[in-house]
């Protein structure tokens, strides 16, 4: 979802100008990166996602977004923070777009009096369980005991979904950040431990 793929050559050259050996490089700047990675995925985590979006599950982007299996190794300097649930619509969040329905002809965009849980929509309220609904036209009521209709769903054949979350923008901003901190500190460690 989330990539960095930095240049090896000007990585290169800023650890051996701090006093990296050249051996020691690729393994200082994976050791770097991963670090970075986890602090910038906490940024997301903690800062990006409730400041831009109501959450109704606090624990669900912290255990959507991973670098799990996506980490920066001597051989791959590459670092990615992805969806492993791929459930939210993540990457829709943020760069916007359209949906559209699966398999339906229609999505049905819940009203502002649908009450929505952690989950979402409660499965008692949705247009496919609701014994009691009546469609008329594009909108869909519930019928209440009393006969009186109330409105739950508008029915559309796609809905325009906003960008909403910088993620793109503020992985690279606290990477970038993160690299000039971390460099130094990764090539000091690599260079203590290294076998001479």
């Amino acid at each position: 979802m989330f990539k960095i793929e930095m240049d090896f050559k000007e990585l290169e050259q800023a650890a051996l100008r701090i006093g990296a050996a050249a051996d020691q490089v690729p393994y200082a700047l994976a050791l770097a990166m991963n670090r970075s990675a986890d602090v910038t995925r906490n940024l997301l985590v903690k800062s990006t996602w409730p400041q831009h979006v109501k959450q109704r599950n606090a624990s669900f982007i912290a255990a959507s977004l991973t670098t799990r299996d996506a980490r920066a190794s001597k051989q791959s300097l590459s670092v990615e923070i992805y969806d492993k649930l791929d459930r939210g619509n993540l990457q829709m969040q943020a760069k916007g777009g359209i949906r559209s329905p699966h398999g339906g002809s229609n999505l049905a965009v819940p009203a502002s009096n649908v009450p929505k849980t952690s989950r979402g929509v409660p499965s008692r309220l949705r247009p496919r369980n609701m014994p009691n609904a009546v469609r008329k036209g594009d909108v869909l009521y519930a019928k209440d005991k009393k006969g009186r209709l109330r409105l739950l769903y508008v029915l559309k054949h796609q809905t325009n979904v906003p960008k909403r979350v910088p993620f793109y923008e503020d992985f690279a901003l606290s990477m970038s950040r993160e690299l000039v901190r971390t460099i130094p500190l990764a090539v000091a460690k690599t260079m203590a431990t290294r076998r001479r």
